[in-house]
């Protein structure tokens, strides 16, 4: 009986596991990996949103929306197929070196990034909000490393 009981139990933990080993998606959603996903690096390209330039008041990103449809990456940053892509998030801002001087602050949301990845480029994205006027403020591409 317990032998009976492991083996089903093996069955049912492999077969819900399935899902978190497949790598594809479905035929309208963007393929998107962890950083760490070894050989795919040179094929996709790499988005790093976890860091920002606080002295430019540029605030790291948490991306949740990828081509129009809610998503779930890693806070560091993702891999993602090359092509035009829309990315938007919600903004991690450090207000030191770029205080709040608007009395009557209205934080809308930001329009979508859209930006052409390049196989092997590291895109460093972030939300840029230095102007005192809030409806300036946007998701922006801060820097670009392409491959050799």
């Amino acid at each position: 009986m317990q032998r009976v009981f492991k083996k089903l139990l093996t069955i049912l933990l492999v077969l819900a596991a399935l899902p978190v080993f497949a790598k594809t998606t479905g035929s309208d959603q963007t393929l998107v990996l962890p950083l760490s996903s070894g050989p795919a690096v040179n094929s996709m390209a790499r988005v790093v949103t976890s860091k920002g330039r606080p002295a430019d008041c540029i605030a790291p990103l948490a991306v949740n929306r990828i081509d129009g449809e809610k998503r779930m990456v890693p806070a560091q940053g993702f891999l993602i197929e090359p092509g035009i892509h829309t990315i938007n998030g919600k903004a991690i801002m450090d207000l030191t070196n770029c205080p709040l001087t608007d009395s009557k602050l209205q934080i809308s949301r930001a329009a979508d990034l859209e930006v052409e990845f390049e196989p092997g480029g590291t895109y460093y994205i972030g939300y840029s909000h230095e102007s005192d006027n809030t409806g300036e403020w946007e998701l922006v591409v801060w820097r670009i490393d392409k491959s050799p």
